[in-house]
């Protein structure tokens, strides 16, 4: 997996808050949608590529059991940082999603912010979902979304700039239909004194059809519950960019 993720943690909460919402704001009520819908209990849930812990902390608000689970050190050590995290006690683990295991299983799993789309391969992906499948309690839900291909056609093609009293984050987007890959060159500058410090990196993204979706979750043993295309921006002409799926073991 190439998602990067090393320059980013530090900046990641403050960089969300320069946009109207969050994505795990925004996010939030379809995941207290989905729950009331499918009558999930609360109980139990590991938030998969939990990043800096913003929707864990979210859940364990609510009464669920949360552990965070993601790649990314500088993103564990970010959540791990939150006072509230400490009071409300959500556990927060450093694992790669293909390879993650829990202490026990869990009722409900989320990976949200189209993380499994950094899998940039479908044995990646597959292994991910076996993980999932294994860290699941019987008649357990597993809720994630994707970017579908016309949110890297749309999105994926532009440059974006975001300004910030500290830092200035450059976001240079493409995307090769031909192999299904999006890539994002992060370019940040940090002030630090009087100065701002350059670092870059390189994000990856792969698209998956709906087919190759299906194909893996059924190869798991997942029952496929709900799928749905939806637009998170406001932007309305854009159209939905994403996909929401639940499926159950």
């Amino acid at each position: 997996m190439s998602s990067g993720y090393t320059i980013l943690p530090p900046v990641y909460d403050r960089w969300q808050r320069t946009y109207d919402q969050d994505y795990s704001t925004l996010i939030l009520p379809r995941v207290l949608s989905t729950i009331r819908t499918f009558r999930i209990p609360v109980s139990s849930m590991m938030d998969l590529a939990c990043g800096t812990g913003t929707l864990a902390i979210m859940m364990a608000r609510r009464g669920w059991k949360v552990c965070g689970i993601d790649g990314s050190e500088g993103m564990i050590r970010v959540a791990t940082s939150k006072r509230e995290m400490r009071r409300l006690g959500v556990t927060f683990l450093c694992q790669d999603m293909r390879h993650v295991r829990l202490p026990e299983r869990v009722m409900l799993v989320t990976c949200l912010f189209d993380s499994l789309n950094h899998l940039l391969s479908p044995r990646g992906l597959l292994a991910a979902f076996r993980r999932v499948y294994a860290s699941l309690l019987p008649g357990g839900y597993f809720v994630f979304d994707l970017n579908n291909e016309r949110c890297y056609r749309t999105l994926w093609t532009r440059t974006g700039v975001v300004h910030h009293r500290a830092f200035t984050l450059v976001l240079r987007n493409s995307y090769d239909p031909g192999r299904h890959l999006g890539q994002v060159q992060v370019t940040l500058f940090e002030l630090q004194g009087t100065l701002y410090a350059r670092s870059d990196e390189t994000v990856r993204e792969r698209c998956y059809a709906d087919a190759e979706i299906l194909r893996l979750l059924k190869k798991v043993g997942f029952r496929v519950r709900q799928r749905e295309d939806f637009n998170f921006t406001g932007a309305g002409e854009l159209g939905d960019v994403k996909t929401w799926w639940v499926v159950q073991r």
